[in-house]
């Protein structure tokens, strides 16, 4: 609307407010190990008859009633200690994967019964730590969704509208064609203040010229005609020029007994800016008066329309766009509503007024009629500068509107350099608001908002999957994580606006970002805090990759086991106890020459990816694929086996033999693979992450079997298998380990086979030669075979001696060539 006269202020602007893991306990002589001390929690206990803890041992019986295979008297389940930690058998980058697929594995592996399913499996693999996020991850998500409720939330549903406009456009291309506009506006441009007869003339003498073209346009056969330009002043008066206006005003009662025209008015705080009495009078009065205002919002951007205004009366008068729509026969909705702007460049006719003036002087009424008939026209200001607003529209329009999408002229060339200026990217003439609302309505193209209820399940689900994806990820893969989280709801949100339903994308980012800030800031504070603490508690006893993985989930730490195949390794020093004999009166020089050969030793195993379980004495015990995973678990143990003879060749060359004056030590390597189990285990006070079973025990009896062949490392049947013809082995013996009644093959490792020489190789061949004449109870043979090659080889000189032995006692019939060991 524009307003006319001496003291016209600028357009009024109204804003407004809308509205289980498993416990195995099998004991083992190499499960001994240095432990690590836990803080008590300091609560009381239950007197073990007492209700409770027998409530306690049915609830355990009935969760966990599979026994433990290598001691069926034993419970795979741990009882649930305040504050202990508990045992992890998942890799913990995707947590909440990792453990429901380790309940489900481990249900599935214990064949439950009919009162488990997978509710008592989901159940046992959420751990308490989980249980916290997910709450954290709850409240977050009821809390983003409380906002919905607040008034802000209906500010930010609106703001979305900005962003949908472009995309929609984007993805399903315009409303309507400018040609299928049900409004056009004639509009009082630059272009007409810049020439005859209006230039260098007041506003308030235009009414005749408007007349001319208003007869014209009411000839045509409009729908409905409206004026968004006051003229509350005129110079019809018995002091001034009477009769000036009556061209108008003829035309005014001309429309108004067609029922078409429509004035506007404006509400400012304290009056209402009216048209001069005589043009009301002209239009029979108020019934053809309506209200001008727009519907800003807070952050001055025109978004929404008024339905209506209230009247003195107390009831509710249609507002300007609203009456002009109702007249071309489109219903009305209840309430304000949006406006849904088409987002194509000249999206609403416009038609300059000193062209239509000029062709209404040359009565060019077949133009008219073309143009508007069956139209709802709007006279109005479309200037560069004046009574202009920020739509929503404002990030889907384009910077000058095309040449080709402007209407056909009558007689008067555009100015295009200036008319494009209407298409302005941050605002549009007022006028064009009101023809978007009215082509709203007409059209039939409302925007109905997400119903509340629709509003908060979007924002709690889609806050609850972020927050639940924060927790398992880096701040920075979160980050990108939200980015496609909110990329998928944006393309979901642009599809339901293309069918007329607004959906918070606004809310949903802001509540997206609230959701990051947070959660990450609860675990910095809460969680890290922990981590920090178990990470300078054990970084001097526990092995770092094991230090990590307690640090990424500390409930790990509870006592508790699974079982794996794992390949275990022992090393010790040849003939330790001499030398700590001879060291006895110097106990700090051997715990440094100590200290520093278990260096050693510890570098060569991590490098090659073991973890190392424990010392003992001079012994290392380590595994591989625990408690992180290792397909190649047997080659690696190897390398690393070799890696150990390597570096301790060069630590006696630089560190006994140079600094201590002693004589080389040696070393002896064994190495098993097999099932086990491994986990935390030990007292509710302390506790080490070990490996214990008949695969860790036939392991230190292969170390020690060494001496017996003179052997730096021995290997059984089963990491030989593993090891793909890599290295370069020999099998030294079919051995019957103590206490145990089966016999294994044991095979000597000497290094990469690229590496062997062709003596070498040549001496593995001789060596199973003879081996196979002593399998064939040849001794005779074979003894002369083992002799020839006793000189330089130990074992050869062992078997020569059973040759010899067995020459003279002959082997029982089943003898099957097995060794039985009477030591350890």
């Amino acid at each position: 609307m524009a307003r006319t006269g001496a003291s016209a202020p600028s357009r009024a602007r109204v804003r407004c407010s809308s509205g289980m893991t498993a416990a195995v306990r099998s004991p083992s002589a190499c499960s001994i190990s240095t432990a690590t001390r836990l803080r008590s929690s300091g609560r009381s206990r239950a007197a073990p008859g007492s209700p409770t803890i027998q409530r306690m041992r049915r609830r355990l019986r009935s969760a966990c009633p599979i026994e433990s295979r290598s001691s069926p008297a034993v419970r795979c389940c741990a009882p649930p200690i305040s504050r202990s930690i508990q045992a992890s058998r998942f890799r913990t980058r995707w947590p909440i994967v990792s453990f429901l697929s380790q309940a489900l594995k481990q249900r599935l592996g214990q064949r439950p019964g009919p009162r488990q399913g997978l509710r008592a499996a989901l159940a046992a693999a959420l751990s308490r730590k989980w249980r916290r996020r997910l709450a954290v991850a709850a409240a977050l998500a009821l809390l983003s969704g409380g906002l919905i409720l607040l008034p802000p939330a209906d500010f930010l549903l609106r703001l979305g509208i900005d962003a949908l406009l472009p995309l929609r456009h984007w993805l399903h291309g315009p409303l309507f064609a400018p040609s299928e506009s049900d409004v056009v506006v004639v509009a009082i441009d630059e272009q007409s203040y810049r020439a005859e007869p209006f230039r260098n003339t007041p506003k308030v003498a235009w009414t005749p010229h408007i007349a001319r073209v208003l007869e014209m346009v009411t000839e045509a056969g409009p729908k409905a005609v409206g004026f968004d330009v006051i003229y509350p002043t005129s110079l019809d008066r018995p002091e001034l020029l009477r009769g000036y206006d009556r061209p108008f005003l003829l035309a005014l009662r001309k429309a108004a007994d067609r029922e078409l025209i429509v004035l506007g008015q404006a509400r400012l705080s304290s009056e209402t800016i009216q048209p001069y009495p005589g043009q009301i009078a002209a239009i029979k009065g108020r019934d053809n008066l309506r209200t001008l205002n727009l519907m800003v919002d807070p952050d001055d951007v025109v978004r929404g329309y008024f339905r209506a205004f209230g009247n003195e009366g107390g009831g509710e008068t249609p507002s300007f766009g609203a009456e002009l729509a109702r007249r071309a026969g489109a219903a009305l909705p209840a309430d304000d509503f949006l406006i849904n702007f088409n987002t194509v460049p000249g999206d609403i006719p416009i038609y300059s007024m000193v062209d239509l003036w000029t062709c209404a002087g040359e009565g060019a009424a077949a133009y008219f009629a073309r143009h508007f008939r069956g139209k709802i026209v709007i006279f109005g200001e479309a200037l560069d500068l004046e009574d202009r607003f920020v739509s929503s529209k404002r990030l889907a329009m384009t910077a000058r509107a095309d040449a080709a999408a402007q209407p056909e002229r009558c007689r008067v060339a555009a100015e295009p350099e200036r008319f494009g200026a209407l298409g302005d990217r941050r605002s549009m003439p007022g006028v064009l608001i009101h023809a978007a609302a009215i082509n709203t309505l007409t059209k039939d193209l409302h925007l109905a908002p997400l119903p509340k209820a629709a509003q908060f399940a979007a924002v709690t689900s889609s806050v609850l999957l972020l927050a639940v994806l924060f927790f398992m990820l880096k701040p920075g893969a979160g980050l990108a994580a939200a980015g496609a989280v909110l990329a998928a709801e944006l393309v979901l949100a642009v599809n339901a606006f293309a069918a007329g339903v607004v959906v918070p994308i606004a809310m949903l980012a802001v509540t997206a970002a609230l959701a990051y800030s947070l959660t990450y800031a609860y675990r910095f504070v809460v969680e890290d805090k922990e981590r920090r603490w178990i990470q300078h508690a054990f970084r001097h006893y526990l092995a770092p990759v094991l230090v990590d993985r307690l640090a990424a989930d500390p409930e790990a730490l509870r006592l508790g086991g699974e079982k794996r195949r794992v390949t275990v390794f022992f090393s010790d020093i040849a003939g330790f106890t001499t030398i700590s004999e001879g060291l006895r009166d110097q106990p700090d020089r051997l715990v440094e020459i100590l200290n520093k050969y278990l260096t050693v030793m510890t570098e060569a195993v991590e490098a090659r990816g073991g973890y190392v379980d424990k010392y003992i004495g001079d012994a290392v015990m380590a595994i591989w694929n625990a408690p992180l995973d290792d397909d190649q678990s047997e080659r690696h143990g190897v390398e690393a086996a070799l890696d150990c003879l390597a570096a301790l060749e060069r630590f006696n060359a630089e560190v006994v033999e140079r600094e201590y004056g002693m004589k080389p030590i040696g070393t002896r390597i064994g190495l098993n693979t097999g099932m086990a189990v491994v986990g935390n285990m030990g007292s509710k006070a302390r506790l080490n992450y070990t490996v214990t079973g008949d695969t860790v025990n036939l392991a230190a009896r292969l170390e020690g079997a060494n001496k017996e062949y003179g052997s730096n490392i021995m290997i059984s049947e089963d990491v030989a298998s593993g090891l793909g013809g890599e290295f370069t082995l020999r099998r030294l013996d079919r051995l019957v380990v103590k206490g145990k009644r089966e016999p294994v093959t044991v095979f000597e490792v000497f290094g990469r086979r690229s590496d062997a020489g062709a003596a070498l190789l040549e001496r593995i061949a001789a060596f199973h030669a003879a081996l196979a004449l002593y399998d064939a109870r040849d001794f005779a043979a074979a003894g002369r075979a083992f002799a020839a090659l006793a000189a330089s080889d130990p074992a050869a000189e062992m078997y020569a001696e059973r040759c010899r032995h067995y020459q003279a006692a002959s082997p029982p019939a089943d003898w099957n060539g097995a060794f039985e060991m009477k030591t350890k």
